[in-house]
């Protein structure tokens, strides 16, 4: 439970150092929001299914099956906040 409100809280933190948006146009702070959510509300798969309407094309569904993927310990990529680490500052 700590460690899901720490991760909430860099996430939180991150969103307005970042690029606002990526490459292609996409919001990187919506995607950010996306996974605070899915965090906060502790979003089952079906869930996020119903809220993003199973879009796989939506950045943010993508964002949100992430969070969902770190909360069950399946996401390989470190922690979320680590992830967009990167983009700070850019």
């Amino acid at each position: 439970e700590l460690e899901i409100k720490n991760e909430i809280t860099k996430l939180k933190e991150l969103a307005p150092k970042i690029r606002q948006t990526d490459f292609f146009g996409s919001s990187n702070r919506e995607r950010i929001e996306a996974q605070v959510l899915v965090l906060e509300k502790r979003m089952l798969p079906s869930e996020i299914d119903v809220y993003w309407h199973g879009d796989s094309e939506d950045e943010n569904y993508s964002a949100a099956l992430d969070a969902r993927a770190w909360l069950d310990g399946k996401y390989e990529e470190g922690t979320l906040s680590e992830g967009w680490g990167p983009l700070v500052g850019n």
